[in-house]
């Protein structure tokens, strides 16, 4: 008995030494401003409501791609893709969507995808557009098909990458009370211990990232620092903590609705890229998907996951280039 007090002494002992090790990791790290560490190749846009870091690529007379990026990464990891697109005539334009990368933070409750959207036709209108191509990955999906929705006509096409969206509405919630869980995650002291020492510990960044792809060589040492940048904006842990507590349980059910009520209007050519490999967005998703957005195409490529412009780019930008190359520009 004594030996099984000793050891549980010891096991509170270590983690609480963890927990202190990570916390004291995260007060080190999270010290800068977005003004001072952001790439100087990129810069800050006011929109509706908040400054978004923004970086580009070509030249803003051809015809413009914008770009929004999934959950946990921003602008920089399309840079290859922004090389491309530069080097075969177009402006390429990569956003830091909130609360991820460089841009300002709003309220946690104003990061639905509806508010987004706002934000994405308010940098649009900032660059002087008429008229883009909209390409969205995973995450980045319920902006991407949001932003449409608000300005289909200025809408050359959409390219919607492996997309984490339901178009189906949900059924409406009676209670209003707030969950066991919910209320332990408002315990904002536990819940950003926990998080330091998982989502925003550094020493689990490439792991993490990993379950998303089908091979993790293309999780570079390189892409696993870039990923890291933004880790070091003061209060990343805890702003990360509310606004993951409002995703999970606050649902954001305004794209299947409008999408309801406005999804005829998005007639210009939609193609969805997909990896056949993805287990968190399976091609069985695409599918339903496509169901769902009757003119759209799907483009199965192949041996690859959840990201497909890491782990075979030159697969995707065959693909991608391809489904721009004939869509006709109004500009």
């Amino acid at each position: 008995m004594k030996l099984i007090k000793y050891f549980a002494q010891i096991s509170l002992l270590l983690l609480i030494s963890v927990f202190a090790f990570y916390s004291s990791l995260r007060c080190l790290r999270e010290t800068s401003s977005p003004e001072d560490i952001a790439p100087k190749s990129g810069r800050f846009v006011q929109t509706n409501d908040v400054k978004i870091f923004i970086q580009e690529m070509g030249d803003p007379k051809n015809p413009a791609v914008v770009m929004i990026h999934g959950m946990g990464s921003w602008s920089e990891l399309w840079k290859d893709t922004m090389n491309v697109l530069a080097q075969n005539g177009y402006y390429a334009i990569a956003i830091d969507v909130p609360p991820f990368g460089f841009s300002e933070r709003p309220e946690p409750t104003e990061l639905k995808s509806i508010h987004q959207a706002k934000r994405v036709v308010s940098i649009i209108d900032s660059l002087g557009l008429k008229n883009v191509h909209l390409l969205g990955h995973s995450f980045g999906g319920g902006a991407t098909l949001h932003t449409a929705l608000l300005i289909p006509e200025r809408i050359l096409s959409l390219q919607l990458v492996d997309i984490a969206v339901s178009l189906e509405e949900k059924n409406e919630s009676t209670s209003s009370k707030p969950s066991l869980f919910e209320r332990l995650w408002n315990f904002s002291i536990l819940r950003n211990r926990l998080l330091e020492v998982t989502a925003t510990n550094p020493h689990l960044t490439k792991i993490l990232f990993s379950q998303f792809v089908h091979s993790s060589e293309c999780i570079t040492e390189e892409k696993v620092k870039v990923i890291q940048m933004p880790m070091q904006l003061k209060g990343t842990t805890s702003f990360f903590g509310n606004w993951l507590g409002e995703f999970i349980f606050h649902s954001d059910d305004n794209l299947a609705r409008d999408f309801k009520q406005f999804g005829q209007k998005l007639t210009m050519p939609i193609d969805l890229l997909w990896g056949d490999l993805d287990t968190v967005t399976p091609i069985e998703n695409a599918k339903k998907i496509q169901t769902s957005l009757t003119n759209s195409r799907l483009h199965i490529i192949s041996g690859v996951g959840h990201i497909p412009q890491l782990e075979s780019p030159d697969s995707f930008h065959k693909v991608l280039l391809n489904n721009l190359k004939n869509i006709k520009t109004n500009d």
